[in-house]
């Protein structure tokens, strides 16, 4: 029996944390920290115990970074050419230092991948050391080529992440990504405000180390492809095709970023909720939602404060609901429960990368990672459409939960924006746990067909990582309820079960 989950404490999690007191929860800020304080108090005041050795803080050391940024072009014909702040470019050092300049020979390298198993490499035959790499986002899969890259759905090669991982492990001295809204899956605001104002990183000499790093929107990209003599379009269309060879651009790069370092103060909070089972309490079932967001920005027109209601002050506040849940419904489980609010998550999944390298429990025997990043606040559905679903053992339990609810499990959505890689249970997937992310469907009851997937469109368009994404009174809570009923039966099979979830066969992630 699952244990009553109330959405009108939801509500009065999601009110305070999207507050513009908290001012959108800035990773390091005073509104920051306070959301993680009142998650802490939330834990204790419902009675769950803090994580041996830890407490209910693990800090995270990062720092913040304020970059100021120049760029200029100039072709093989001596003409130069700076693109606008902002409107054009965004750029940052890809090093912790003050001051970074890199002067060098701009190249494309189309997706920039190297893919063995696809016969893939742009990069075949080709010393890119000490060069600036002009990249495009996404992968070579397309509708009509199911089997390559895995058609319409984006893989971890075409993730902007894989792009500065590859350039880094090839010497590069920078990337540059090209914008386009298909092949991001976002518009230009999106880029501006999350790559814009104070950035993060943890502290330590970085993993990937890059000279500068950013993005291009798609009309400085296409002046850079033009540069060559080409035009854009026909080595577009090269870099789709296998045996695409680097080309240089007849482009020198001058890019200057000097930059505001400071240390960071910031932590993920969590709780343990005991297991009956004393020969499984290192095999925790982890609840996971980040509590970051995009904080308080200062613009040329004045501040302006990131809410960040639905992204993730609702994936919280689901959160501190199922544990306030379980702790009132006393439901008997043998694994642990751990409820781990992350940090840093908007800054590149920061907090669950520090957790991957720092973990409370073995990675190794840590159950199955359960994920939300968005509660539904538009009402109750008949599906819902979990990242990860077919990936592991866990699928199994996710259908069987999703039935109990009458609920069916749909597809992924939005496949070509390689939603699994973008998300905090990410770092834990590739460091071997079986993971799912609920994100919740779209098939709204008694709502005319097409409803819901409107309503998702409007708030990538207008809200997402902007302003708007604000507290509102008409949330309707019944689909955050049905969410959560959902990621509870989960963890509790998880938790009871005989053994420990796993990758499918195949898989390129698999327990270590």
């Amino acid at each position: 029996m699952i244990p009553e989950l109330e959405g009108r404490r939801i509500e009065a999690h999601l009110r305070f944390l999207s507050s513009d007191l908290l001012e959108g929860r800035g990773v390091g800020s005073r509104g920051g920290r306070i959301g993680e304080e009142y998650i802490r108090a939330t834990f204790a005041a419902a009675g769950l115990q803090p994580v041996p050795d830890l407490g209910f803080r693990q800090e995270v050391p990062m720092i913040g970074v304020v970059p100021v940024p120049e760029l200029r072009f100039t072709t093989s014909a001596g003409e130069s050419f700076s693109p606008r702040y902002r409107d054009g470019f965004v750029l940052e050092a890809g090093v912790p230092e003050a001051n970074v300049e890199v002067n060098a020979e701009l190249v494309f390298v189309g997706y920039g991948i190297t893919a063995p198993e696809y016969d893939w490499d742009d990069f075949a035959g080709v010393d890119v050391t000490g060069k600036l790499l002009l990249v495009r986002v996404n992968d070579p899969g397309t509708p009509s080529t199911p089997d390559f890259f895995q058609g319409r759905a984006l893989t971890y090669y075409g993730r902007w992440t894989y792009k500065f991982e590859e350039a880094a492990r090839r010497g590069a001295a920078g990337v540059i990504l090209i914008h386009t809204d298909a092949s991001a899956g976002y518009a230009w605001p999106v880029v501006r405000n999350s790559n814009t104002g104070e950035q993060f990183g943890l502290a330590g000499v970085p993993e990937f180390p890059l000279g500068v790093r950013g993005w291009v929107t798609e009309a400085v990209g296409d002046q850079l492809l033009a540069a060559s003599g080409e035009k854009p379009e026909v080595l577009i269309a090269a870099s789709d095709r296998r045996g695409f060879r680097v080309r240089s651009l007849g482009v020198t790069v001058n890019a200057t970023v000097r930059s505001t370092i400071r240390e960071v103060r910031t932590a993920n909070v969590m709780a343990m909720i005991p297991g009956d089972d004393p020969g499984l309490v290192r095999e925790p079932v982890i609840f996971m939602a980040h509590h970051d967001h995009l904080g308080r920005v200062e613009t040329p027109e004045g501040p302006v404060i990131y809410p960040g209601a639905y992204d993730n002050a609702s994936g919280v506040a689901l959160l501190l609901a199922m544990a306030e849940a379980f702790m009132a419904g006393g439901v008997s489980i043998r694994r642990p429960f751990l409820f781990l609010a992350s940090t840093a998550e908007e800054s590149g999944l920061l907090g669950s990368e520090w957790y991957t390298r720092h973990p409370a429990f073995p990675l190794g025997r840590t159950a199955a990672v359960l994920n939300v990043d968005g509660a539904n606040l538009w009402g109750p559905t008949g599906d819902i459409a979990p990242l990860g679903v077919d990936r592991s053992s866990l699928g199994g339990l996710v259908r069987e939960a999703a039935g109990a609810e009458g609920l069916v499990v749909a597809p992924e959505q939005n496949v070509e924006q390689g939603m699994f890689f973008r998300q905090d249970h990410f770092p834990f997937a590739r460091a071997g746990v079986p993971a799912v992310a609920f994100d919740h469907g779209l098939s709204y009851l008694n709502r005319p067909e097409g409803w819901g997937q409107a309503q998702h469109d409007e708030y990538i368009s207008n809200a997402y990582h902007q302003p708007a994404d604000a507290f509102r009174e008409d949330f309707d809570y019944r689909g955050a309820v049905q969410q959560g009923r959902i990621i509870m039966r989960v963890a509790v099979s998880v938790s009871n079960g005989k053994d420990l979830p796993d990758w499918c066969a195949g898989s390129e992630f698999q327990r270590r």
